[in-house]
């Protein structure tokens, strides 16, 4: 499915969640109204035992209101449930309208456009989906409404293994949304898992960036080939794993990916990592996280906001 509609469907879902917050104000309104009213239906039926007469409160009207909204809301609310379901299936297909195949190479940076049209909708939605606060970034990869920029790469073939990592990124974030933990992404995690450097996986994949000394503190590693194979283990993540989870900055620091954050995510449930033992992994005390020095890929976007997404999404769906 193309960004244009994706666009549609996020537009079209927008409109249902303003129709849904109107009636639910509505609903709110109604339902006080309702019960001043049911109120004063009891009183004046004691009155009318006092008077000998009936009185009536004419409240019938409003009874009715009510379960005509109740009716409404849970039309409306199976309506988005389903337009959400189709925007992860977009998603998880997504195509990209570029219009042309060579970047425009400009300050070290590779610009790829689309064709005529804004995607604004679709951008934003990406974005608030994934818990970032300012722009639609993928690591390196910024996402417009009308562009694509690929920074810091100024030939066309690394500009594009980038784009292609970021949006499989995109794709796998869909597929997850589904339920479903991609085939891909499940190769990656079988990987992990019977490495005989998973504990580094599992240190990293918690905290969401580390430095080799927190890793050799945390093992207690002294030895000096240990060290070097826990360096390579941690800088393969980047080299030889596509998409790549982990990338690091060359000063012995890494920090997950986008991707990374949705494979450990998908890990912990796979692998059965305790939640209470997940959430001890991942605090982090605040001087480990000034020593670590994370890079901006590593601050965007926010490790617990996404990774609570991520897992309720996991834990509600199932495999």
């Amino acid at each position: 499915m193309y960004l244009s509609d994706l666009d549609l469907l996020v537009q079209k879902l927008r409109g249902i969640r303003e129709k849904l917050e109107e009636k639910q104000k509505e609903q709110e309104k109604v339902e006080k109204f309702a019960s001043q009213k049911s109120r004063e239906t009891e009183r004046l039926k004691k009155l009318s035992l006092i008077a000998g007469k009936s009185f009536d409160s004419n409240d019938a009207s409003e009874r009715a209101r009510v379960k005509e909204l109740e009716a409404e809301i849970t039309k409306l609310k199976i309506e988005e449930v389903e337009l959400e379901k189709q925007i992860a299936g977009a998603i998880s297909e997504l195509k990209l309208p570029i219009k042309d195949p060579n970047p425009d190479i400009s300050e070290g940076n590779s610009t790829f456009y689309f064709e005529e049209g804004s995607h604004r909708n679709a951008i934003d939605y990406l974005k608030s989906t994934l818990s970032l606060k300012q722009e639609l970034t993928i690591d390196d990869v910024v996402f417009y409404a009308d562009k694509i920029v690929i920074r810091g790469k100024s030939k066309a073939d690394e500009a594009t293994d980038c784009l292609d990592n970021a949006v499989k990124s995109i794709w796998a974030l869909g597929s997850i949304l589904l339920g479903k933990v991609p085939e891909e992404m499940k190769g990656i995690i079988d990987f992990l898992n019977k490495s005989k450097y998973k504990q580094h996986w599992e240190f990293l994949g918690s905290r969401g960036t580390v430095s080799l000394q927190d890793a050799y503190e945390n093992f207690g590693i002294t030895d000096a080939e240990e060290k070097k194979r826990a360096r390579t283990f941690y800088s393969q993540l980047e080299s030889r794993l596509t998409p790549p989870p982990a990338t690091g900055d060359g000063k012995g620091n890494f920090q997950l990916t986008i991707y990374g954050r949705l494979v450990w995510a998908s890990y912990k449930k796979i692998c059965g990592i305790p939640e209470e033992i997940a959430e001890e992994r991942e605090h982090v005390p605040e001087a480990e996280v000034e020593k670590a020095q994370p890079t901006e890929t590593a601050r965007k976007p926010s490790q617990t906001a996404l990774q609570n997404f991520m897992d309720k999404v996991l834990l509600d769906k199932g495999e």
